[in-house]
């Protein structure tokens, strides 16, 4: 039987001090930080498709329905929401040129095939601006956007953004992450969709190589899946997003 004190060296009587939750930063302090900064909400969405469809394709956490979807573009115009381009926010970075209050960027990641069947016709609707992340060596496969889908859209105020050329994570060799971003912003130069040279994160993350490469391809915003509200032009290679899910548009604060 262990005696009273070994009993005490494995259960000790005090508990290690526990490490406070960092406080979130203010927007005034942000914007000492990191600014200039701007309010601006940059929702994020993957598919949009019915449900029984998603359920097939388990895809169900990637899914807004064209329902909710509907319900989310007619909250934003009830709301009074104005919706901006990446245009207006490198303008706002680059030459101070404000963006108004109430304004809203909506974007789409990985460029599938029912953003052009389902999404499109319901922001035309709405007459809503929107920009599509597309992993370029995946275009014309099943189950994602065509190029004349593409070029179609980018006709009617879609902008298209590089997400590399076969959505590979960037937490990868030099070498890789140069191929991959290499080649999808020479795919969507060809196709003269790369004015403002703006990129997504597969996955959501990258590495300080990735930001560097982009940099040196002059890339102008990349976009991470971090939770924010608030970008900034120091972190203009990570901005947050908020990711919106298949339900009310409300709860996120908007």
């Amino acid at each position: 039987m262990p005696s009273p004190e070994e009993i005490a060296k494995t259960y000790p009587t005090s508990s290690p001090t526990p490490t406070p939750t960092p406080k979130p930063l203010t927007f005034a302090e942000m914007n000492a930080l990191y600014g200039p900064c701007v309010y601006l909400p940059t929702l994020m969405y993957h598919h949009v498709q019915n449900m029984d469809e998603a359920q097939k394709k388990n895809q169900q956490n990637l899914t807004v329905s064209p329902e909710y979807f509907r319900k989310h573009m007619q909250y934003l115009k009830e709301k009074g929401y104005n919706v901006v381009s990446f245009a207006e926010l490198i303008s706002f970075f680059d030459n101070g040129i404000v963006i108004p209050k109430k304004s809203i960027l909506i974007t789409f990641d990985d460029g599938y095939d029912d953003f052009y069947l389902n999404a499109l016709p319901i922001l035309k609707e709405f007459g809503y601006k929107a920009a599509v992340f597309v992993p370029t060596g995946l275009i014309d496969n099943p189950g994602y956007l065509l190029w004349v889908q593409v070029t179609d859209a980018a006709g009617g105020g879609i902008s298209f953004g590089n997400h590399t050329w076969s959505h590979k994570n960037m937490m990868q060799k030099k070498e890789i992450i140069e191929k991959e971003i290499a080649a999808a912003d020479v795919q969507l130069s060809e196709k003269g969709l790369n004015s403002t040279k703006v990129f997504a994160y597969p996955y959501g993350f990258g590495n300080s190589y990735s930001e560097e490469f982009l940099n040196r391809l002059v890339y102008k915003l990349a976009f991470t899946t971090k939770y924010g509200r608030t970008l900034c032009k120091k972190q203009r290679l990570e901005l947050p997003r908020i990711r919106i899910g298949n339900n009310e548009l409300s709860p996120y604060g908007l």
